[in-house]
């Protein structure tokens, strides 16, 4: 008969006993590289709140995997125990179950009201400081008030399903998670079908990234829990509940596909230098002056109205866009290139929407006007002010090069600075002007520089310059598969 023990007093290569957990996660199924090894990992936790990981292999998994559900007590007796080995050691377990067929497995009634372990959550405002780290992950906890289109991509000839869901948390902050394939197809499809009753996340092991400032996604080491027993999840839905006011408010102004400063721009936000920005950087904040009086271009393109993405359609004509595949009218949108310049250089960098709109003191619309015209932008007192004003600038690199080899960029935020905080820290924080997180995935042809020539040539000149087409950057999502190695490591 097996021995009925906690887990702390099971150790490797030990027979003939038993234990009752409960599954805490259920993380998806992922591949070996460079083998042919399939493995589901999972976590499992006793009485005593004690932790082991469990894993199960290749064509076990089918058989055994959908024994084992999350939040559910069962008695397991005489798994394959091991030591994990160390490089592969994650959340601070040490030891391994090895699930097989021949594993003994037995459903046990009475699951727990709560459970008995404790999370370290990131703040949704401290998220910020792990960006782009591929040493690092975050455990998150929110509430998913909505939920963007599903999209499909390519990258690396392979295709993969993402879709964009809403994290709120009690501070009325929101973040978006990027759900990949397996996530959307599993957890994801309970978020969707849940939506009205408020479903709480613990996200686990979530990466954080630079899209629309500062993004979560999954990727193949994350889980999710969903409406965990956990207080502080109950608190939250209680929260939400008791706030569905608020809530719709946010849903309805859709400020959560915008730019949000308030989490990546610090009170004490670090600055490089002009010089020291290099493309390998996914962003960068600098100081600088805009200038563009030498930089011949049209200040506008057509755009979808909804995705912004540019199109052949004439202005308000109603057409299916092809990137987000919505019916909607073609709107110029303001965009041009500037010049950004420190006292250790010059870099180049496209501004869209809103953002150019505020910098230029005209529409896109009042744009596409003067263009028609064939009449110049009276531009003359916005390039005097200019040489008199520094901004904090956040920027990204883009992809795309001219034949000219230089590096260009997109501004993701610019604010002016007060005159005496030009070389001097931070003190408050500026007020934002946000882009769209559709406008931070355009990867738009970079305007070749000039003169301005006469009015008469403008259009003509313009015309002959400037190609609108758009094609998507493959940053536009947060891809769970760009670090193949760190993948190898992890195991």
């Amino acid at each position: 008969m097996s021995n009925l023990l906690q887990i702390e007093e099971i150790v490797p290569d030990m027979k003939n006993w038993s234990c009752v957990i409960t599954v805490q996660e259920k993380q998806q199924v992922t591949d070996s590289l460079g083998t042919p090894t399939k493995k589901q990992k999972f976590v499992f936790y006793d009485s005593e709140g004690s932790k082991v990981e469990g894993i199960i292999f290749n064509a076990d998994i089918p058989r055994m995997s959908p024994m084992l559900q999350v939040y559910k007590r069962y008695k397991i007796s005489n798994a394959d125990v091991r030591t994990i080995p160390q490089k592969f050691q994650s959340a601070g377990l040490i030891k391994q179950w090895v699930i097989t067929s021949k594993t003994v497995i037995e459903e046990v009634d009475g699951n727990e009201d709560i459970m008995p372990v404790k999370f370290a959550f990131t703040d949704f405002a401290d998220l910020s400081d792990y960006m782009d780290d591929k040493n690092k992950s975050v455990d998150v906890l929110g509430v998913v008030i909505s939920s963007l289109a599903m999209k499909t991509i390519t990258r690396n000839s392979r295709q993969s399903n993402v879709q964009k869901f809403v994290l709120l948390n009690e501070e009325s902050q929101t973040v978006l998670l990027s759900l990949w394939d397996d996530f959307l197809n599993n957890e994801g499809q309970i978020l969707l079908n849940n939506m009205h009753s408020y479903p709480v996340i613990i996200g686990r092991r979530l990466k954080v990234n630079n899209y629309n400032g500062v993004s979560l996604s999954t990727w193949f080491d994350s889980a999710l829990l969903v409406d965990p027993p956990i207080q502080e999840a109950r608190q939250l839905k209680n929260w939400a509940m008791r706030n569905a006011k608020s809530i719709a408010e946010i849903i309805d102004a859709k400020s959560y596909i915008k730019y949000n400063p308030a989490l990546s721009l610090k009170r004490d936000q670090k600055t490089t230098l002009i010089c020291n920005v290099t493309a390998s950087q996914k962003t960068a904040w600098v100081k600088a002056k805009l200038s563009f009086e030498q930089i011949f271009q049209k200040y506008w393109y057509m755009s979808c109205a909804r995705c912004y993405r540019a199109t052949a359609a004439d202005y308000g004509m109603e057409f299916t866009c092809n990137s987000c595949k919505e019916k909607g009218a073609a709107m110029p949108r303001c965009r041009f290139d500037v010049d950004l310049i420190d006292d250790s250089g010059v870099i180049p960098a496209s501004i869209f929407g809103d953002l150019a709109e505020k910098i230029l003191t005209f529409t896109g619309l009042e744009a596409m006007d003067h263009f028609n015209q064939n009449l110049e932008l009276p531009l003359q007192f916005v390039h005097e002010q200019l040489k008199t004003k520094t901004f904090l600038v956040h920027i990204k690199p883009v992809q795309t090069q001219l034949a000219d080899t230089r590096q260009r960029y997109t501004i993701l935020y610019c604010s002016e600075l007060e005159p005496k905080m030009s070389h001097a820290q931070l003190t408050h924080e500026p007020e934002s002007v946000s882009l769209s997180c559709d406008q931070q995935a355009e990867n738009e042809q970079l305007l070749t520089a000039g003169h301005g020539g006469s009015s008469s040539k403008v259009r003509l000149r313009l015309s002959q310059k400037f190609d609108e087409t758009e094609t998507v950057s493959t940053n536009e999502f947060d891809s769970p598969h760009a670090d193949s190695k760190k993948k190898a490591k992890l195991g």
